[in-house]
């Protein structure tokens, strides 16, 4: 369950205990800023939609400056920086204040995947990150689930006493994994920029960047398909079936935590990668049409269906995740690791604003047609990983060997 003692067990127990602390603030950031700081949802959704335009606009730069100042010393100053501006929304009385401190949130924790991605090429040899990086997405989702229950005492007392325990717990994870980030060493020197490179190379990558529209926006469908177009669905469709939508979470958690390192397995590279993401999002298209049945079975099996349809999407999510990071590790050079990770966190954030709209259009106005459309959706991603691939092999002068 976890790897030989070194950075890759480093890495990850700062993950935990930073995402443990993520997962408490989750379950009670929209109770704590309507019901004790008093903003109407409006204000939120207003604030939350400027701090992600923010955070999209410097995914890369933060990305460059962490291969520019060093991933460690980045992510070790942003998770101070997100420590105390976490701590400053107990200072919140406004919907500007509130703007301003999410934005400052947005552009921290795009800076900090940006720097972890970097960690990850940086502490352990290229032959070791695909299996780190999957250790460390078990380590999230483990990390989530626990922080949701603790964060389910704050909701349960519904108190401001005790959301501001809450922002105070989630602002001592941030310092405790910046603490246990400092005994991070480099595996070896990361090289420097070539002079005869540009700065902002990603952002040059037509072909890398192409990868990053395509398959952010994917990321992000499958990863709202549970969690906000299910429960709808079964809202809707089924409305003796809601607990499905939480069982089906569940599955999902604990498939990640359990599997995600054991499907890493045959990703050496990215031409691996984009075989493996081909293969993921054929198996998810598969899941999207097991829900589209649900509209017109009875009950008892519909039971069956979700839960079979939850096991499946699960499976295919473990191998287009390893896809990606197979890719996003195989075509970035040693020296931007960073600054591609940049690039793809926009593709992702592209994703992440239009992903919700898209399911409400497609699966909860249309039906069991719309989840056809969205498998069909996976599956013209899927079959256009190779070529894009290909591409970003092409472009190069030497093909990527395995991992870097």
């Amino acid at each position: 369950m976890l790897p030989p003692p070194g950075n890759a067990r480093i890495l990850i127990f700062a993950h935990f205990v930073n995402t443990f602390g993520n997962g408490a603030y989750l379950t009670t950031s929209a109770l704590f800023l309507t019901r004790s700081v008093g903003l109407s949802p409006a204000q939120v959704a207003l604030g939350l939609a400027v701090a992600a335009a923010v955070g999209m606009a410097l995914s890369t730069p933060m990305g460059y400056a962490a291969d520019h100042y060093g991933a460690k010393r980045v992510l070790i100053g942003t998770l101070l920086l997100l420590a105390i501006t976490y701590a400053g929304l107990i200072a919140v009385r406004g919907v500007w204040s509130f703007t301003l401190l999410a934005s400052v949130i947005a552009v921290g924790e795009a800076c900090a995947k940006s720097a972890n991605g970097a960690m990850v090429a940086a502490a352990v040899p290229s032959e070791q990150r695909l299996r780190l990086r999957a250790y460390l997405r078990s380590a999230n989702n483990a990390g989530i689930g626990l922080g949701a229950l603790a964060g389910s005492l704050p909701l349960l007392l519904d108190t401001r006493a005790a959301y501001v325990a809450m922002l105070l717990a989630n602002t001592a994870t941030f310092l405790a994994a910046a603490m246990v980030i400092t005994r991070v060493r480099p595996a070896a020197p990361v090289p420097a920029r070539p002079d005869d490179q540009p700065r902002l190379i990603a952002l040059r990558d037509r072909s890398f960047f192409s990868f990053a529209l395509v398959d952010g926006p994917v990321a992000s469908l499958y990863n709202e398909m549970l969690s906000f177009a299910l429960p709808l669905w079964l809202a809707l469709r089924a409305h003796t079936l809601l607990w499905l939508g939480s069982a089906a979470l569940v599955i999902n958690t604990v498939g990640c935590v359990l599997f995600q390192v054991r499907a890493t397995r045959g990703a050496d590279g990215p031409a691996d990668g984009a075989r493996v993401g081909r293969r993921g999002a054929l198996v998810v298209a598969g899941s999207c049409v097991l829900l589209g049945l649900t509209a017109a079975l009875p009950v008892w099996l519909n039971c069956v269906v979700v839960l079979t349809a939850a096991a499946v999407h699960v499976l295919g999510e473990l191998f287009l995740s390893t896809g990606t990071w197979a890719v996003i590790f195989g075509l970035a050079p040693e020296w931007a690791q960073g600054q591609y990770q940049g690039v793809y966190l926009t593709g992702r954030q592209i994703g992440n604003m239009v992903t919700p709209p898209l399911l409400t259009a497609l699966v909860i106005s249309r039906g069991g047609p719309g989840w056809l459309a969205v498998a069909a959706i996976f599956v013209v991603a899927g079959l256009a990983y190779p070529r894009l691939v290909g591409w970003g092999i092409r472009t190069r002068a030497v093909a990527v060997p395995a991992g870097g």
